[in-house]
């Protein structure tokens, strides 16, 4: 998959949450973690999540809900297309 393939929501997305990763230095953050960030972009909580479904049936992410949190994991796939935006 190339990142061309991706609509302009997802590549926003994808992005945030690689941005968010490697300041962190980590593979995972929680969705709290970025919720002002998708705010400022213009997204609402629904259309986020609706992304976020569409990047895991992509590969590009693992969600975990753990109680109250969601956790997004980006995956090695998803790093190499975060990499090429």
């Amino acid at each position: 998959m190339m990142s061309a393939e991706l609509g302009e929501r997802e590549r926003t997305v994808l992005r945030i949450i690689g941005d968010a990763c490697d300041r962190k230095g980590q593979d995972s953050i929680k969705l709290e973690e970025v919720s002002e960030r998708f705010k400022i972009a213009g997204f609402n909580i629904n259309d986020v999540m609706d992304v976020l479904y569409r990047l895991e049936d992509l590969g590009l992410i693992r969600l975990e809900i753990i109680g109250y949190s969601t956790i997004i994991h980006i995956t090695d796939k998803g790093r190499g297309i975060y990499r090429s935006l």
